[in-house]
């Protein structure tokens, strides 16, 4: 006798899919809270299923850094672009953050990757190398300064401080020290 198939046969998965739990999950929990396990749970499906397109647990993470850090770079690279300008620069990436404050948990995450945290990606890299540029090759400035940013944008994140009163802080912080 042939065994039956299953009644419902679930639809395919996404990478897209997978980094949106993965995501939902890590504004509500942190990067603990983020496991392969509790990501096939929510989807449903077969946690095998989510390694056909992550390895582990840190790939996922690396995934969820990477499409904002393409973002914000694009962004610095116009802002570049138009203006090598330190404190427009900064000015433009604090607004990033401000203005994606459900990803700005992702600046903060504790170093997941084994001793690897946001401040050590290679698309961060490029990011500190655009505004190094813009003081004149000073890679000392360039990361206090980015240090300090990320500082106020800390405080910021789990406050109720408004985007705007947020940029305005940040805003007045760098024009007293640029």
């Amino acid at each position: 006798m042939n065994q039956t198939a299953p009644e419902k046969r679930r639809s395919r998965i996404s990478r897209q899919q997978i980094l949106d739990t993965a995501s939902g999950l890590l504004q509500e929990h942190g990067a603990q809270g983020v496991s392969i396990r509790k990501i096939a749970g929510l989807i449903p499906c077969a946690p095998p299923s989510i390694y056909y397109y992550f390895k582990n647990k840190e790939e996922i993470l690396d995934a969820m850094v990477a499409t904002p850090l393409d973002e914000l770079i694009d962004r610095l690279t116009d802002q570049a672009a138009s203006t090598l300008d330190a404190k427009g620069l900064l000015l433009a990436y604090a607004d990033f953050w401000l203005m994606h404050r459900q990803q700005m948990s992702l600046l903060f995450l504790p170093g997941h990757w084994g001793q690897q945290s946001i401040f050590n990606h290679a698309k961060y890299s490029q990011i500190e190398q655009t505004l190094r540029q813009a003081l004149d090759g000073d890679k000392l400035r360039a990361e206090g300064y980015l240090g300090l940013v990320n500082g106020l944008l800390f405080k910021v994140q789990n406050s109720d401080i408004d985007e705007r009163k947020a940029y305005q802080l940040v805003e007045q912080t760098l024009t007293h020290l640029l």
